[in-house]
């Protein structure tokens, strides 16, 4: 059931009372975005979001009909340095099981956080990704205002790169804990590749899925405090197309 729904600068918002709603609906304006891309070109390139508040999502995703996946090429936002594709943390692993093993997508470009040598893997990744111009990206927001593994102490509006390494604050890497993706503290690991903001805001659409009362005070910096590096999240406010989905947890302070 739709709560609420209003704009916040160029930011469309749209509170759910139910995370399955809110999941189900950013589907179905990624699905929408989707198919109006692939009737104006043969081909296009996505990005996917790779973390428990997703699931609802994709799993909508699925459902969806009419879009032709053979046509599209797949990448992903992020990347530990030092997991291979088959750990369980890996988030290449995740969105092969969640998505890109039940669809026929075209191809899957993975960003190797195994690779021997992170800095080189972000330059090949970014290649990639600058060939490909993805006409849609789907994020998430970290408990610190983070997109992907940009963190508020390595965020830079203005970075050079489309991908780069990171180091992950202990923000961020105790929220992998929170979700299930590490047992303790200690063994999420330190570094990751991750795209950047610039690559974000040049991909014309955005579709951003922020439940649960975790992500509460990031989302009001993002909306309502000022646009700033200590909160990434909050440039959302100036993509050109960019839409916000949250539950009634997420969005209890509105």
């Amino acid at each position: 059931m739709l709560t609420g729904r209003f704009s916040c600068a160029k930011l469309s918002v749209n509170v759910y009372e139910m995370r399955s709603e809110a999941g189900a609906a950013a589907a179905e304006r990624f699905a929408d975005r989707l198919r109006a891309v692939l009737a104006e070109r043969e081909t296009a390139a996505v990005i996917f979001a790779s973390a428990p508040s997703q699931n609802e999502f994709l799993s909508a995703l699925l459902e969806e009909r009419g879009i032709e996946w053979n046509r599209l090429t797949a990448f992903h936002l992020d990347e530990y340095v030092g997991i291979g594709a088959d750990h369980p943390a890996s988030f290449r692993r995740y969105i092969r099981e969640h998505l890109l093993n039940h669809i026929p997508i075209a191809a899957f470009h993975e960003l190797g956080g195994d690779a021997p040598d992170p800095d080189a893997e972000a330059t090949r990744y970014a290649s990639l990704l600058n060939d490909a111009k993805p006409s849609l990206v789907a994020l998430g927001i970290g408990e610190n205002g983070h997109l992907a593994f940009i963190d508020p102490p390595v965020c830079d509006f203005d970075e050079p790169r489309s991908v780069r390494v990171v180091d992950l604050d202990d923000v961020c890497r105790m929220q992998q804990v929170h979700d299930g993706c590490f047992a303790t503290f200690d063994d999420v690991p330190k570094r990751a590749l991750s795209l950047t903001i610039p690559m974000f805001m040049r991909t014309p659409h955005a579709v951003v899925t922020v439940p649960g009362a975790t992500k509460r005070a990031a989302v009001r910096a993002a909306l309502q405090g000022p646009i700033t590096t200590d909160c990434p999240a909050s440039i959302l406010r100036r993509h050109p197309e960019a839409a916000l989905f949250l539950d009634k947890d997420s969005a209890e302070w509105i």
